[in-house]
């Protein structure tokens, strides 16, 4: 079954006729708008140019961190809201840092 439906951070904008894409629900959720129930959805949600979120998380894990924002543009194929992806972007790079200046940046480096 299609349902439309947007990224929105960790969760998915429903694009049912109810929710109009001003809901924000998780993957099991977005998955039971559609009609449908699995025990792994993201293996059945998909970006637009056909590969499914499981699949794409699984293409980025062994991205290097210095190439990894570009990856995840060109992975998904779908256009990304540079706003949002700025700031998710900032927040991630601080974190790292964070962690690195915690941890020391060798096993910081190693973990990503």
């Amino acid at each position: 079954k299609n349902l439309l439906g947007v990224v929105k951070g960790t969760s998915y904008l429903c694009g049912c006729k109810d929710c109009k894409l001003s809901n924000a629900v998780n993957a099991y959720e977005f998955e039971r708008h559609a009609g449908c129930k699995t025990k792994h959805p993201n293996n059945h949600i998909y970006f637009e140019n056909g590969k499914t979120i499981y699949a794409v998380v699984q293409e980025l894990k062994s991205t290097p961190q210095d190439i990894l924002f570009e990856a995840i543009q060109s992975v998904t194929g779908s256009p990304i809201n540079h706003n949002n992806f700025s700031i998710w972007k900032a927040s991630y790079q601080a974190a790292t840092r964070e962690l690195q200046r915690i941890y020391g940046k060798d096993e910081v480096a190693m973990a990503s």
